[in-house]
Parts: structure tokens; sequence; C-alpha cells
């Protein structure tokens, strides 16, 4: 039934051509094609003042092969180019369009009207819009003043600056459908004058008084039950790719009168057809109004009216219209900001300990926008300095070489330098030319660098002493995560993943030496997240997944023995990651209160002490001075603050309470909420920030971070129903209800609804809409895996119910939904190092109460993703790949038109939320690199956000469109 309705408000078109991009390639034979051969526009004037110029090149065009390229390089003078006056009538309505391509600067299209003694006597302009780099279409429309006797159509720039542009299909209609009125007097061979009519036994069209408008009108005389009464119109010229408006009166005894517009191209090619729904049996005069899009190829059509082959009536039909849309009057846009609504709580995912001027010291990496490398004494709890570093907002490998400097990594692939003892950091480069992350490092017997690195699971050195970095190559061919790393002598034990997960020694003198070290329980898909060097045995934690058997495997921390090369390691501790060496050689636990020594060298575990100190999420072996006691001393590190120290020689214990300094985290998932507030969450750990847009007031949460299972991570994507916000937040795919109305209370507000990740290796729920009761959600899967799931909440006080991979082996990251059916827009890609089985992403529709698939779409040959997804004016469904966009129909997935925002290169890479797109206000909204403004109904291109744009996620509050730019949220909304 869903379909149904959506139907309804839908035109049908019977037959067209192959959809082509209005923005890429529009047919036109008029004298603004600049296709005949030469530099000079032929059938144009110019006035370009050197070193002014207007010249015709083959290098860009969208219409043929040519165009007018105006460049301006004088700030005093300006470019003219002109047609030669042609004859209008006064009282007209006049149309012209062009296609304009922004390099630089501003220029315009104008209709120029002059009266018989050719001055000027009315001008109408439209300005480029701004868009760079990207063939824009524009419009203007004027009625020809009453002295009016002739007109000039005109391509100019300033006088006052400077600018390059290209112009193309620049075309003149008035658009007048002849004898629209059928006020002309008809003859015996012509019933309706400039009409082609059918006659026949029972049926026939004339016009006849009384008309709706005049004194005319159409009459449909239909008395046979098998043949239909028609009038089809003389050819009406149109702009190929856009809306046209259709307005016909229209009155009926019985039955309906049908209304169709047929296309046609260059010498007359049938193009297609689209039918009007008009209303049955209108016993009164009823306007009938639609709005239909004209195949990129027409140049004309005609407009049909028809009584039913099926039925008898006599019909009226008066005043047909049919004209180019005018579109939204928006052209410009105001801006602002609501400030940095996220604080970083500051997260960290890696630590160490030194000694600073005789005291001892925590670092770890802060992450931020940019991350920083933060110093805090212990004994006081006091950040003592903050290092920025520069390009990385997460960092992920931390060491302290011999030589005293610390030096870290994460993301972005670069490695930093810092000195302890002051100055900023110092960025050496990247080691791995091809990283875009660095996963760990750890430094070498000789104080060289290595780093483990993300894609293609690359090894690399930098050495100090030269300054200078080797690539040791990828350490697997099958994955693309070199994940965690460790040092033993002259080889490199690296976990990789994730579509092997296992580990690999290589031997750092001859990286060709490579020998796998299959898992204690091997997985089909996941990354070894951990490996630490422990005397002749390593820390390794193993991945959670699926075996072979098909059993689900929860990972481990596992003890591999180095020696006798086994995992069977009597003195593992499954769930935690002991400490690292002390200088007896051994290393420690804290379980259940107790101190656990292991001897790193024969594996002997022994209970050493009794202690209060928790375990922390950090446990270091740190040799310095603490209250006055110079010894080794075990420190338990936890984010919230909390720093136990146990005296390895005593075990006597000291606690101190350590908080690292926030920073502010960039933007990453921006949603419409309860109440119209925003739910704004960050990149690098668990954020939100509700924020009101009225005021930039924001309340963030949690009030601090948690390791709990059912608290919130990173979030992906939220979205309001009713007084209830629904959460999906990464990893593990966890979806949460949300009451604003209630305190924040963790683990019972939100609730945690489900774990995707646990029963269904999912990790990111990015798409959200809603429909009725229903919520629905869409994931991408975890690292490794392949086919995300479409998820349906049916209330608000019902669990989620999961449907895996509508489409085979691909992500759901974006949604949006009308009556019953839900639409989604995939991605190719799964999990990070997981290769896609499909070479396109696709469009799919999916009736939830038939829990049936009914159609699956790919429009662009090789698209990644479509990342926005949005019903659009007329409910066509429009979708978003990247700077592309597709109109499609949604009651079969047939594409109706394609548009090139921006010319961009699609790259073969792992691609999630590749744009976003939102509908205000008669405008597309679309997030890819910039925020574009796309009107749909006359394809004009704006750009109001031209670069800062960090994150492809928007929301619309009212008329405010939302975006990221790094850490602040920023905002735009139209000049009208």
């Amino acid at each position: 039934m869903a379909c149904a309705v959506v139907a309804l408000c839908l035109p049908t078109v019977a037959s067209s051509p192959n959809p082509a991009s209005a923005l890429e390639r529009v047919i036109t034979s008029s004298v603004g094609d600049f296709e005949a051969l030469g530099l000079a526009p032929q059938g144009w004037t110019v006035q370009a003042p050197s070193p002014n110029s207007a010249v015709v090149v083959t290098s860009t065009a969208i219409s043929g092969s040519r165009a007018l390229k105006v460049t301006d390089s004088s700030s005093s003078t300006g470019v003219l180019v002109a047609q030669p006056k042609f004859a209008v009538t006064a009282g007209r309505q006049y149309h012209l369009q062009g296609y304009s391509y922004t390099v630089s600067g501003a220029q315009a299209l104008s209709l120029v009207f002059f009266d018989a003694a050719g001055t000027v006597v009315g001008r109408s302009s439209v300005a480029s819009t701004g868009a760079s780099m990207v063939w824009s279409r524009v419009e203007t429309r004027a009625v020809a003043p009453a002295t009016a006797r002739s007109a000039s159509i005109q391509i100019s720039s300033s006088a006052a600056a400077t600018g390059q542009m290209y112009w193309d299909a620049v075309m003149l209609l008035a658009p007048i459908v002849p004898n629209g009125g059928f006020e002309l007097p008809r003859t015996l061979t012509a019933p309706v004058p400039q009409w082609t009519t059918t006659a026949g036994v029972g049926v026939s069209a004339a016009s006849s008084s009384p008309g709706r408008v005049g004194a005319s009108a159409l009459v449909l005389q239909d008395s046979s039950s098998v043949l239909s009464a028609a009038a089809t119109s003389a050819p009406i010229s149109v702009f190929p790719g856009v809306s046209h408006d259709v307005r016909v009166w229209v009155l009926a005894n019985a039955g309906s009168v049908g209304i169709a517009v047929k296309w046609y191209g260059p010498a007359a090619a049938y193009l297609g057809s689209t039918t009007v729904p008009s209303p049955t049996s209108p016993r009164s005069w009823s306007q009938v109004y639609a709005r239909v899009t004209a195949p990129y190829g027409a140049t004309t059509a005609r407009v049909v009216l028809s009584t039913s082959s099926a039925g008898t009536s006599t019909a009226r039909a008066d005043d047909v219209q049919l004209t180019p849309t005018a579109g939204s009057p928006v052209t410009s846009w105001t801006s602002g900001s609501l400030g940095e609504p996220l604080d970083s709580f500051a997260n960290s995912t890696t630590l160490d300990a030194t000694t600073i001027g005789g005291r001892a010291t925590l670092f770890g990496i802060v992450a931020g926008e940019p991350a920083e490398l933060q110093f805090a004494d212990v004994q006081s709890g006091v950040v003592t300095r903050r290092v920025p570093l520069p390009g990385l907002s997460v960092g992920w490998g931390l060491a302290q070489a011999p030589n005293g400097l610390i030096y870290a990594a994460g993301t972005g692939g670069h490695l930093y330098e810092v000195d302890p003892a002051g100055g900023p950091a110092r960025d050496v480069g990247k080691p791995a030319a091809g990283a875009s992350m660095i996963w760990d490092l750890e430094v070498d017997g000789a104080g060289r660098i290595v780093v483990a690195t993300y894609p293609d699971a690359h090894l690399a050195v930098y050495d100090p002493s030269t300054g200078t970095s080797t690539d040791l190559g990828a350490v697997s061919s099958t994955d693309e995560y070199a994940r965690s790393l460790a040092i033993v002598g002259d080889y490199a034990y690296v976990g990789v993943g994730s579509t092997d997960p296992c580990l690999v020694r290589v031997s750092l003198a001859d990286p060709t030496d490579r020998q796998r070290i299959s898992l204690p329980v091997p997985v089909s898909a996941g990354r070894v997240t951990a490996v630490e060097a422990l005397g002749r045995y390593l820390l390794v934690q193993t991945p959670s997944g699926i075996t072979a058997s098909g059993a689900t495997y929860s990972g481990e921390r596992r003890l591999y023995d180095l020696r006798n090369r086994t995992w069977d390691v009597p003195a593992n501790l499954y769930t935690q990651t002991p400490s690292g060496l002390d200088s007896r050689g051994s290393f420690y636990y804290i379980s259940y209160q107790q101190v656990w020594a292991v001897d790193s060298t024969t594996g002997a575990k022994v209970s050493a002490a009794r202690v209060t100190t928790p375990m922390g999420r950090d446990r270091l072996v740190y040799r310095g001075t603490l209250g006055g006691v110079t010894s080794e001393w075990l420190l338990s590190y936890d984010p919230v603050g909390t720093v136990g120290a146990i005296d390895l020689a005593t075990y006597a214990e000291r606690a101190y309470t350590v908080t690292f300094a926030p920073t502010k985290m960039p933007v990453k998932a921006i949603d419409e909420g309860v109440g119209g507030r925003l739910f704004v969450g960050g990149f690098g750990g668990s954020s939100l920030s509700v924020v009101d847009p009225a005021t930039g007031a924001r309340a963030q949460y949690p009030g601090a971070p948690s390791s709990a299972s059912d608290a919130i991570g990173e979030l992906e994507g939220s979205h309001a129903h009713g007084p209830v916000q629904y959460l999906g937040t990464y990893n593990d795919g966890k979806i949460f209800r949300y009451d604003p109305a209630q305190p924040w209370v963790e683990g019972s507000n939100p609730r945690l609804l489900a774990n995707l990740g646990t029963t269904l290796q999912q990790d990111r729920p990015l798409a959200w809409t809603s429909s009725g009761d229903r919520t629905f959600f869409g994931t991408v899967p975890r690292y490794g895996v392949l086919g995300g799931a479409l998820g349906i909440i049916p209330d608000d006080s019902s669990l989620p119910q999961v449907v895996p991979s509508p489409v085979v082996d691909q992500g759901i990251v974006s949604l949006a939904v009308s009556g019953n059916v839900v639409y989604g827009g995939t991605t190719r890609w799964g999990g990070i190092g997981a290769t896609p089985t499909q070479s396109t992403a696709a469009v799919f529709a999916y009736d939830f109460v038939q829990r049936k698939l009914l159609w699956t779409a790919k429009p662009l040959s090789g698209a990644q993703a479509y990342g926005g997804l949005v019903l659009g004016p007329g409910s066509t469904l429009w979708a978003a790949s990247g700077t592309r966009l597709v109109e499609l129909d949604p009651r079969t997935g047939a594409t109706r038109r394609q548009v090139m925002v921006y010319p961009e290169q699609v790259r073969q890479e792992v691609t999630y939320k590749n744009a976003d797109l939102v509908y205000s206000g008669g405008l597309l909204y679309l997030a890819a690199g910039k925020v574009y403004a796309i009107d749909p109904l006359t394809l004009r291109v704006s750009s109001p956000v031209a670069s800062g744009l960090t994150s492809r996620q928007l929301a619309v509050v009212g008329s405010r469109i939302y975006y990221a730019a790094g850490t602040a949220l920023r905002w735009i909304t139209p000049r009208l």
C-alpha cells in the first residue's frame, strides 16, 4: 500500500532515454551552444579590451564540445559579449538560461530590452552562483516592457573585478503553448487551430464556447467505449533537464481529462512521455497543476489532452500552460557558530611514566584537535606541560627511546618527537609513505623507532641518528592492519588483521624473513590489538570472532611462549594485560586485591602480596622516587584520575590523583534531537553534547569516561522519535534509548537495547530515520567483516529487530522512509580490512510490513557508497555518492536524473559516509568536501560553505543547516 500511495504523487514516465547528468551533458542547438568553428563566438559581438578576452575553447563544455571562455584580467575594464538585437513582443514573458563554470570571480547573464529608438527600457540579469569548478545552471526571466521592440542576450563581467568563467548552452524561450486558450477561430480543416486532433466514430475534438478563460475552450466529445478523443499541441520550446510547470483548467460531465507531456529532441526525435494526474469527473472548472521534468536531450514538448478509450465522456479544457519552473529564490546565506561543543574528557589510549626534574611523571597522548602529549606530576596531580601534536587527533603509539626522547604517533601516519625537557613537538614525517595511521611503535636494540601502520600492514623504521626512515614493506599480503607490535632481539612480532588475524615474526635485518604464528583460537576476521614483549613471552590480545566451526569466540589476553612456541602458558591471566618488566625480569598482574608476579624467564607465577590498589586500565613499572622513597613501583592508572603505587620492594601502597587536561574534540556526528536540540558526538572517545541552538548552551555526557559494557561509545548517529532519542555508538554497534526528560544515569538512561557487535558483528550505526511508531537504523560491520544490517525498532517500548544484509555484503550508511517502505543507501565496503565482493554500492527499497526487498538499484557504476539519501520534492528519491547526485523513482528504483555537483575522481578506498544530504526550504544541501546547495527544480548549484567542512554530516533545525568545522559547530541559513 505504501508504494501505491507514493505513486499517486508522481508523474509516470512511459519511456525515456538513458539518463545523463544535466551538469555533465546538455544537448542544445541554440546560438549559445558555441559549436561553430573558430576562436570568435559566431553570431555574437565581443568587447574585451586587452588583457581581457572572450574566445571559444574545446577544453571545457557541457553542450557539444565547445564553450565560451570569458577571461577578465583587468580591474578597470570588463568584458561584454552580446547577441545582435532580435524582435520581441511587448507583454510577453521570456526565459533565459545558461550554464556557467566558475574558475574565479563572478559574471552575469542578462536579457536587455530596447525601444524603437534603441534605448534600454528593461534589463533582467542573473549572476553566476559562485560554485567553483562545476557547471551550474542559471536562469532569469522577464516580461517585455510595453515600449520594448527588441532585446539582446549579454554575458558580462565587472569593470572593477577580475575573474574567469566558461559559458555554454545559452538558450532563450518564450514558452507559450500555441493557441493554449483555444481562442483562434476554428475552420473546417482545423477544428482546433495549432492543435492536432483525432476524429472517428463517436469521438471528436474542437474548440467551442464557453471557455473558462476567454470565449472558447477545447471540447472533447467521446461516446465510444473503444476510442478516445484527443488534441495534441504544436511544439513548445523547453529547457532540457529541468522542471516545468503544467497548468490546465478542466471540466468533465463524466470520466476525466487525460493530460500528458510528450518530449522531443533535435530533429523531432521522440524521447518519452510524462503523464499528469487529473481529477475524475470535475463537474466545475478545476485547475490541474503539476511539475514535470524535461529529459536532458529535450528541446521541445507537446501537450496532449484526451479522454479515456475505456469509457464515454464530454469534457472541456482551457488555458493550457507549460513554463519552466521558477525554483527557489535563495541565492545567498548568512552564517554563524555555536562554538566548540565537545570536551574530550582527556581521552587517552596509551600511557607511560618517566622522571622529569627528579619527579615521577606520567605522560600520554590526549585525543583532540590537535591531540596533545601531556605530562602530569604523579604526586601533585598537576599537568605540568601540554605539547600540541598538529595533524594528530588520536594517538596509539608511544615510547621513550634510550636517549630520553619521546616518540608519539597515531592518526595521519606521522611520527612526532618530543624532548621531555621542553620545546615543541617535531614532526619527523611518515616512516611509511602510504600510511594513514600508525597503530603501534616500539624502540629496537639500536635505538631505532619501529612502527606498525595501516593500510597495507606495513612495518617501517625511523633512525633518530640519521633522521631517515625505511619502509620495510607489507608484512602480510592478506591483511590491511599491522595493528600491534613487539620487539624481541632482532625480530619484530606484528599483530595483523582483519581478514586473517595472526602474529607475523619479521626479521628487522632481513624483512623478507617472515614466519606466521597462528592464534590459539583462529577466527575468520578481526585484529590482534595488543602485543607486548615480556622476556621469553609475548602478551597477545586475541580478537573475538567466528571460528571455522561457526562458534562465537570472545577475545582473550594470552601469553605466547617464544622458547617453546606454545600458547599453553600456566601463568596467563586471560582478563588482564600485565605490567612491563621490573629489574628482576618479573611482570605483574593485580587480581582480586592480589599482586601476582611472573618470572619472565621460567614462567613461575607466585602470589606476591595482598593489596587494596585497584588494577586500573594501565599497569606500569616505574623506577624512581615517590613520597621520598626511591624504589621500583608498580603504578596502576585509571582514566578517572586514580593512580595507585605499590613499592615492589616492600609492597607498601600509596594513592594519588592525576587528571589530564581536556582538549577540544573534533565534531563527528550532528543530528536534530528531542525538542529541537542538537545531539553532537566527537572523534576520539565516548562523547555526547546536547546543544540548544537558540543559545548555544550545552550539556555534555557522560560525566566521566567509562569502560562498562552498557556505557555509550563514540557517537555515530542519533535520531529523535517523539520524547526519546536513539543513540548509535561505535564500537560493537550499540543501540541506546535515551529519555532527555530524565537524569542521565550511566547504564540505565540511556538504556542499552542491543549490542550488535556481539550478536551480528556490527560496529557502526550510521543511518537513522523513522515513520509512525517505528524507528530504523542501518549499520556497517566490524573490521574484516562484510554485510551490514537494517534495524527496525517497532515502538519506543520495544527492542530492535534486525534484517541482516538486505543487499549482499554491503553496509547501510543512509536511510529515508515513506509509509511502509524504507529506502537505504549502501557502502560496498564492510569493516576496514574486508575486501569488497561487490563492484558498486546500491540503493534499495524494503517493505518492512511485508518484510520484503522491493528493489535494488545501482545507478552509478563504481560508486563506493551512497552516504546521503532523502525524499525530495514530488516524492522523488535523491541519493548522493560523494559529489554525484541521482534522482530515482521510489516505486521502481529507475534513474530519472544524474547531477555531477563537482567533478571528483572516485577512488577505490574504504568509504562509508562519503556524503550527507538534507532537504530544506526547496533546496538539497549536500555535504561532500564543501556544503553545496542544489535547486532540484532548476539545477542551480551554489556553495554556501566553500571550505572548512570536516565531517560529512548535516542537521537541520528550523531554517538553519548545521555542519562541523573541526572542533566548531557552525551553521548557515538562507538569506531571503
